[in-house]
């Protein structure tokens, strides 16, 4: 019997819908075969190194993960914040930062701003030259690397728009914690 004869017979015994729903039973084993079993093996993998990275990265204080009331909640605001450096140690950073990132930071000015609140606002103006690549590193790493900085705004400048080299101000606020004196 040749496999001509098998579908002809198939098709006497089963008719048009029956030969179609075969065929879309096998295409459906196929996808599955083919497309879901990898796609499920690549999700639990990569479940595995978010449960990984979640257990590294979470905090072992308790206390703030229990932290449901209001005021715990803002006292792990404030623990979060509090890191213990000094605004010259937070300004070194970001120097360093703009050095790795080959940006030039020219001459900044620098502003104390006392909320009334637990925490000082220390804004700093800064004019940068660089590539716009250059420039967008800078930034993206000087947000991760120092927590308690914010971008507050920039100002992109090119004199012609053939030139590589973008001149930019940049306004960014260091969020500091007022150290207690009892």
């Amino acid at each position: 019997m040749t496999a001509s004869d098998i579908v002809g017979r198939l098709h006497h015994e089963l008719g048009v819908v029956g030969l179609a729903s075969i065929a879309v039973l096998a295409s459906a084993v196929l996808f599955l075969v083919v497309m879901l079993k990898p796609l499920e093996a690549r999700n639990a993998d990569l479940e595995r190194q978010l449960a990984l990275n979640t257990r590294e990265n979470a905090t072992t204080d308790a206390a703030l993960l229990r932290a449901s009331t209001p005021s715990a909640k803002m006292a792990a605001f404030y623990h979060f914040l509090a890191s213990g450096r000094q605004t010259t140690d937070w300004l070194d950073r970001l120097y360093a930062v703009g050095k790795d990132a080959g940006v030039e930071l020219q001459s900044a000015e620098y502003r104390m701003q006392d909320t009334g609140t637990r925490i000082d606002r220390y804004e700093v103006r800064v004019p940068l030259r660089g590539n716009y690549a250059q420039i967008r590193t800078f930034l993206n790493n000087a947000l991760v690397e120092i927590p308690v900085l914010s971008l507050d705004e920039v100002r992109f400048k090119r004199e012609h728009a053939s030139d590589a080299q973008v001149e930019a101000e940049v306004h960014l606020t260091f969020h500091l914690v007022k150290s207690v004196t009892p």
